[in-house]
């Protein structure tokens, strides 16, 4: 009888080390555990990534700027036409009152015995302005007038200086008249008469050939 107990316990705990046996082999092959990578591994990784991304960011090459050029236009300014005023003398009876508007101005007195005073006046610069004497021949029933000489001249007539004349009119057929260089340097001829509406002076002109 001990003996059958004996043999019952031997098998008994030989059952139990082959059951301890059989759960150990199975933990170390369980398949479903995941194997996590070391610390030092995953670090080395890391290194790996950020080098890769530097060596990127080094090779990116920058756009080349693009260089617009702008050519300056520099436009030629217009021509500047310059109008020329028209030359006009005019001739009037000189009265105190009218001198008297004038600082300075130039005389010429042919005669002692003084018949008329007359101003001549200009509205802008005048070249070689004379005062002449006029002579007339009849021409199919009509008088043509000619220069016949200059009594006094001006180089510079000036709206600023006028003219003024003192001599003895003798006749009604004008006798004398000025002469002057316009603005198209054209020299023209004017007799001097006596409207006869109202008696003002007026110059008339008359070409001189």
């Amino acid at each position: 009888m001990k003996k059958a107990q004996l043999i019952l316990l031997l098998v008994l705990a030989l059952a139990i080390l082959l059951t301890a046996c059989a759960d150990s082999s199975a933990s170390g092959s369980d398949p479903t555990q995941t194997t996590k990578p070391s610390t030092s591994e995953t670090e080395e990784e890391s290194k790996e990534t950020e080098a890769t991304t530097t060596t990127t960011e080094k090779t990116t090459e920058a756009p080349e700027p693009t260089t617009f050029t702008t050519e300056q236009v520099t436009e030629a300014p217009e021509p500047t036409v310059s109008i020329v005023e028209k030359v006009m003398i005019t001739a009037d009876y000189a009265s105190d009152e009218i001198l008297s508007s004038y600082d300075s101005f130039s005389e010429f007195i042919e005669s002692e015995d003084i018949s008329q005073r007359i101003i001549f006046t200009t509205n802008v610069g005048v070249k070689s302005f004379s005062f002449i004497e006029v002579i007339y021949k009849e021409k199919d029933g009509e008088f043509a007038f000619f220069e016949n000489g200059v009594l006094y001249s001006i180089e510079d007539f000036s709206p600023e200086k006028p003219f003024l004349v003192s001599w003895m009119e003798t006749g009604a057929i004008p006798n004398r008249g000025i002469s002057f260089v316009d603005e198209s340097d054209t020299t023209r001829y004017f007799y001097l008469a006596s409207s006869g509406e109202d008696g003002s002076l007026i110059l008339a002109e008359f070409q001189n050939e």
